[in-house]
């Protein structure tokens, strides 16, 4: 038999074990409601910071469709000029679209580069849109990229034309003088030799001008081979020099001397005809052949890049429309 004290104790053991289990259950109960509350935080905080980079995403992509939109003017500048015909006109507009060229460039590049950074956070219906803009962005980049040859070319050219186009002015005057000059020694007089004297020095400072100006387009486009143009030049000069020494023994009497050297002047008249045919069609031509070797393999790719910037793009105002009708 236990005795009322230990009874007492008994009771107090067990009141007091069951206290200690209240009292854990419940600070588990908290800790598990602290816990709780920290995991709904820190869930939310995801959300908001989620929600926070899409947003963020999506401002990127809209700011670098703006940036595109307004950069599409220069754009079509550097374009038109690059469509231009070459004339001797487009070396001012070819010169400043170059600079033009180079600060769409740094813009686009910037569109990408937003765009780039928006792509992994954006929700995937904004995808189709985001990869259409950074198509349009990196088909115009590359436009730009090719563009300065093309125009540096245009400016070259447009430059060298001028001196061309005279310098085969002064030579038609200098053949009709060669002619003149002719004709008036074929009179066998002596004012008929010394105006043909005459016609050959005035022949000789069209020569020398033609040949200047065919130097100075080769400065101009230093790519151009005005050799040929260059080579009959020169044999012209040649022939008058022998028609003013022709002129000059026939006005000294000495007749037999004069037709020897006229029979030289024709055997080398002759070659000059032939050197004459073998000329290229146009005073242009080494031009147009300088221009087309320089430019030929960025012309293909900015037309293609030209292509898939006007793809991209219409695929920018597909979506947008579309977005606008939802």
């Amino acid at each position: 038999m236990t005795s009322a004290a230990e009874e007492i104790e008994s009771k107090t053991d067990e009141t007091a074990s069951t206290q200690r289990g209240r009292r854990w259950a419940r600070r588990l109960l908290v800790v598990g409601v602290i816990a709780a509350f920290l995991a709904i935080i820190f869930f939310g905080f995801r959300w908001v910071q989620a929600n926070e980079r899409v947003r963020t995403a999506r401002d990127g992509v809209e700011s670098a469709g703006r940036l595109l939109d307004v950069v599409e003017e220069d754009v079509l500048v550097v374009d038109a000029a690059v469509q231009a015909d070459i004339t001797s006109e487009i070396a001012t507009q070819s010169a400043e679209a170059i600079e033009i060229a180079g600060s769409v460039t740094e813009r686009l590049a910037e569109a990408r580069e937003m765009i780039e950074a928006s792509l992994s956070d954006l929700p995937e219906e904004d995808v189709s849109m985001a990869e259409a803009l950074l198509e349009s962005a990196d088909a115009r980049e590359e436009m730009m990229a090719e563009a300065p040859v093309i125009l540096e070319t245009n400016v070259k050219a447009a430059r060298a034309i001028p001196f061309a186009d005279r310098a085969l002015d002064e030579l038609k005057a200098a053949e009709e003088l060669v002619a003149e000059a002719a004709a008036e020694f074929n009179k066998h007089t002596e004012a008929g030799v010394r105006a043909s004297s005459a016609a050959s020095v005035k022949a000789e400072e069209r020569l020398n001008e033609a040949r200047s100006l065919l130097t100075s387009a080769t400065a101009a486009f230093p790519e151009a081979d005005y050799s040929a143009f260059t080579g009959y030049v020169d044999a012209k000069l040649e022939l008058v020099s022998l028609s003013k020494k022709i002129d000059q023994l026939w006005l000294d009497e000495k007749i037999e001397e004069s037709n020897k050297q006229l029979d030289a002047y024709n055997k080398r008249d002759t070659e000059v005809v032939a050197m004459a045919k073998a000329l290229p069609g146009s005073v242009r031509d080494p031009i147009a052949d300088a221009y087309e070797s320089i430019t030929e393999e960025a012309v293909q790719r900015y037309f293609e890049a030209r292509s898939r910037a006007r793809g991209a793009g219409d695929r920018v105002e597909e979506l947008r429309d579309a977005a606008a009708d939802g």
